[in-house]
């Protein structure tokens, strides 16, 4: 009796209905993405402006009084012993302070702080309580007869003597700068905004055309991948970087489902091929008369054939579904007393000695517990098929594996690969079979991650081992 490997899967289940795609295309994305850059640049751009308007009047106001004090400078009128005594200005300069007087001033103090210039009669120093020497490099606001004004120091030695300008504008003259150049600032801001604006625009449609091109093109490449063409492959040279290796994969994918596709249908073009012959010797049998027990006998074991090809048959398409399968802790010493005395009667027919070599420890392995029962009745039914009458196959357990070692001919070593393959026979064999259960064998192994190799016995007969860890 054969065991199932695994129930199959239930087609009545009901399946969920697919939720909506809500996830967000990659051209939004980037479309997003130039915006947010771009909102964050013009914000940065206007905040900036707004700090350079807000203080762009004041250090014009400290740069140009600073041009000024060098004017004054220039201009010192010096006595017989060297003494500063007075200003006299170019006359571009001097009608500056003439046509300003309210709003500009000057003072030059000496070391001992008394005026010894003055932009006008009064001599009054425009920073009253604070000694000389803590004049030099100030500059900020001073109230002065009732009116705010920006003042600034500065020290200039003449004749080995300091001295120290005083110059004075009233903050006006920075309200004013301000006012000239907020508008200028702001038509320059709405100016580099728009044209800003259209160059995120132009570079964010050519960037997004230059990302979803080669997305297109592997798109296209796609749809032509069929059941017809499955040769066919998505373009990896003119994919980006961050995109090949999905493409690879994908092209990976299709490379083994074209083997799988060609195995498949291997795979059916064999099992019509074996099934054929029996069938029509079947039907020739029954057409010719059932007239003996011979020919009676003949065609139940056609039949049991055919049978047991069908039933293998079924149980690779089980474990194909690595899936499907029904994993538990198994003790592999109970399966392996169960296939024993399962073919125990097909062992004493053939005047075999089924021997099972028990492992010392208790040996526990996570598997399907009819997956492996196939596994090692095919095995032992392999090695029985091959054994000379009087001798011995013999089933090892252990921590790592099993093994099923006959006394047989043996697998030559050019074809110990091979064995593993559907429908696969040796040349010259004459022995009946459907060259399927070492192939059920392979698949139960990988399904599990195991691994199972042909070799040698140490009589010189066959030897297949199966270990659980590859």
């Amino acid at each position: 009796m054969e065991t199932p490997v695994a129930e199959a899967r239930n087609p009545a289940r009901p399946e969920r209905a697919a939720a909506p795609d809500r996830t967000m295309s990659l051209a939004l994305r980037l479309a997003l993405g130039f915006a947010l850059a771009f909102a964050s640049t013009a914000l940065l751009v206007v905040g900036v402006q707004a700090l350079l308007a807000e203080r762009f009047g004041h250090l014009v106001t400290r740069m140009s009084m600073e041009g000024q004090t060098e004017d004054i400078f220039d201009g010192f009128v010096l006595n017989a012993e060297q003494k500063v005594v007075g200003v006299v200005l170019s006359p571009d300069d001097a009608l500056g302070f003439d046509d300003f007087f309210a709003n500009l001033k000057y003072r030059v103090l000496d070391d001992t702080g008394t005026v010894v210039a003055s932009s006008e009669a009064d001599r009054r120093s425009l920073l009253p309580g604070r000694a000389v020497h803590e004049q030099t490099g100030f500059f900020g606001v001073v109230p002065f007869d009732g009116r705010d004004f920006i003042v600034g120091a500065w020290q200039r030695e003449v004749h080995g003597r300091p001295y120290v300008l005083q110059l004075a504008r009233s903050d006006r003259f920075e309200l004013l700068a301000r006012e000239a150049v907020t508008p200028a600032i702001t038509d320059t801001v709405v100016l580099l905004g728009t044209l800003s604006a259209l160059i995120f625009a132009l570079a964010g449609a050519l960037a997004v055309r230059s990302v979803l091109r080669p997305i297109r093109a592997a798109e296209e490449a796609a749809r032509s991948v069929g059941g017809r063409n499955l040769a066919a492959r998505l373009p990896e040279t003119s994919m980006p970087a961050e995109i090949r290796p999905l493409v690879e994969a994908f092209n990976g994918v299709l490379q083994r489902l074209e083997q799988s596709f060609q195995e498949q249908e291997r795979f059916i073009a064999n099992a019509a091929h074996e099934l054929k012959t029996p069938l029509a010797l079947a039907r020739a049998r029954i057409e010719a008369g059932l007239d003996s027990e011979q020919a009676r006998a003949r065609l139940l074991q056609d039949l049991d054939t055919m049978g047991r090809q069908v039933q293998q048959l079924l149980q690779l398409a089980q474990v194909a579904d690595a899936q499907a399968m029904r994993r538990s802790t198994v003790q592999p010493l109970e399966v392996a007393r169960e296939v024993l005395d399962n073919l125990s009667f097909k062992a004493d027919r053939s005047d075999v000695t089924l021997h099972l070599v028990e492992p010392e420890d208790q040996i526990q392995i996570e598997a399907d517990e009819g997956a492996l029962f196939v596994l090692l009745k095919n095995l032992v039914e392999n090695a029985l098929d091959f054994s000379p009458a009087g001798s011995v196959v013999e089933v090892r357990l252990c921590d790592t594996g099993l093994s099923v070692d006959d006394q047989g001919p043996g697998v030559p070593g050019e074809h110990r690969e091979q064995v593993f393959e559907r429908f696969w026979r040796a040349p010259g064999q004459t022995r009946a079979g459907s060259g399927l259960g070492l192939a059920l064998v392979h698949e139960i192994a990988v399904a599990h991650g195991w691994k199972v190799n042909c070799g040698e016995a140490a009589g010189g007969g066959g030897s297949f081992t199966v270990h659980w860890q590859p």
